[in-house]
């Protein structure tokens, strides 16, 4: 399932159900205007500018709920309007499209799947690891596919399967201003992560649960930017503390595989969740070979993390807090021109509120520090803030 962090403010009410919703398919048609204040707008700290942004963005959101499977998606587009850089008003600024489900194959057998599309001018929207190499029309789309079968009373089996692809079309702004006054332009990498995930489960007791595991990734780059393979056996235990409270560790070996060299870096995730009586929240931290966004090449990415998500505090209330720490150098320390070193800070914060039947108010602050270490061969620092407030309006058609 997409991550609260993949939902823009207008897709916020596939997060929870709305007392709207009736019967067993709800299509929803909607229309919202706002207006953002974007601090760093070519998201470059060499060429910092800021701007207001007025933003019309029609959307649709479908959910369907049966006793043997559910399902929800939605699609939004913004046309943006700039009140000091008019050049870059565009009808089809933003796009986003996001969709999950569940299929109750068999007593004991569940099947899943998720699609997450972004297309966004703010580079930092599209990448999976919030990495900005400036402002660029990118887009990227996640597929993921899953199984779970509980073999027995005691043991189950997961397997899975993602694809995501990330691409950068035309050029991107400048970092840097030649002597003549002329603006150089840069492009981020273009790539494909392809992975597998397998792991099996044997319940010790009711609250104690132990996993071996095997994951596998493959990462196909452009710009003369080596492919790799990664293997990644692990071991886990998730502990159930209390009936809300869970706690889960993981952790093995990366074996990566990179043209004719071989590298190993430690991998793992652990992560502690509380279901609220309004929501949940949890923390998470994760290490795995990955790709940097934009950056590209095969790399030791660290992420620690939390989200809040608020959803029955009140009727028709719904938002989501997610700080987010994450690191990418490259498994390979001496990649020259293709090395990889960076670190992003981003927060998030969104707030959407039914305040009638119709409509919704909504507001979301969002913040991004990105600094790119000494040995990098793309030097690319980022400070950001962007603030942004609308009001939707929506009608849900219900069908029996």
């Amino acid at each position: 399932m997409p991550t609260p962090a993949a939902y823009p403010l207008e897709l916020f009410g596939l997060l929870a159900r709305p007392a709207a919703l009736r019967g067993p398919l709800t299509l929803t048609p909607s229309i919202a205007v706002s207006e953002e204040y974007n601090d760093n707008i070519f998201q470059d700290n060499k060429r910092r500018e800021y701007d207001f942004i007025t933003t019309f963005t029609p959307s649709l959101m479908l959910v369907v709920n049966r006793p043997s499977y559910q399902a929800s998606a939605g699609y939004s587009f913004g046309a943006d309007i700039y009140a000091r850089e008019s050049q870059f008003d565009n009808a089809l600024d933003r796009q986003n499209f996001v969709a999950s489900g569940l299929y109750r194959a068999a007593p004991g057998l569940t099947l899943t799947g998720s699609d997450a599309f972004a297309l966004n001018r703010n580079t930092d929207l599209t990448a999976l690891q919030s990495s900005s190499v400036g402002r660029q029309e990118s887009w990227s789309n996640t597929v993921s596919a899953g199984a779970a079968w509980q073999v027995t009373a005691r043991n189950d089996l997961t397997l899975g399967a993602s694809y995501s692809v990330l691409r950068f079309l035309g050029t991107g702004a400048s970092t840097n201003t030649g002597t003549s006054g002329g603006t150089s332009r840069s492009t981020g990498v273009d790539s494909d992560t392809y992975g597998f995930q397998s792991s099996f489960g044997h319940a010790f007791t009711p609250r104690l649960h132990g996993t071996v595991g095997y994951n596998f990734t493959y990462i196909n780059l452009t710009q003369n930017q080596e492919d790799s393979k990664t293997h990644s056996p692990s071991v886990g235990l998730s502990y159930q503390f209390t009936p809300t409270l869970t706690g889960a560790v993981s952790g093995g070996p990366a074996i990566t595989e990179a043209g004719s060299k071989t590298f190993i870096s430690p991998s793992g995730s652990t992560s502690l969740t509380q279901v609220l009586q309004f929501g949940s929240v949890g923390v998470q931290y994760n290490r795995a070979v990955s790709v940097a966004g934009g950056f590209g090449g095969t790399n030791d990415t660290q992420t620690a993390s939390a989200t809040l998500t608020v959803t029955t505090l009140r009727p028709g209330l719904v938002a989501v807090f997610s700080p987010a720490y994450i690191e990418s150098s490259s498994v390979d320390n001496r990649q020259g021109s293709t090395q990889v070193d960076v670190k992003t800070v981003t927060l998030s914060l969104g707030v959407t509120y039914q305040v009638a039947r119709f409509t919704t108010l909504f507001a979301g602050y969002s913040f991004l520090h990105q600094r790119t270490g000494s040995v990098a061969a793309a030097q690319h620092d980022v400070d950001q803030n962007r603030v942004r407030f609308g009001l939707q309006f929506g009608y849900p058609i219900n069908f029996d």
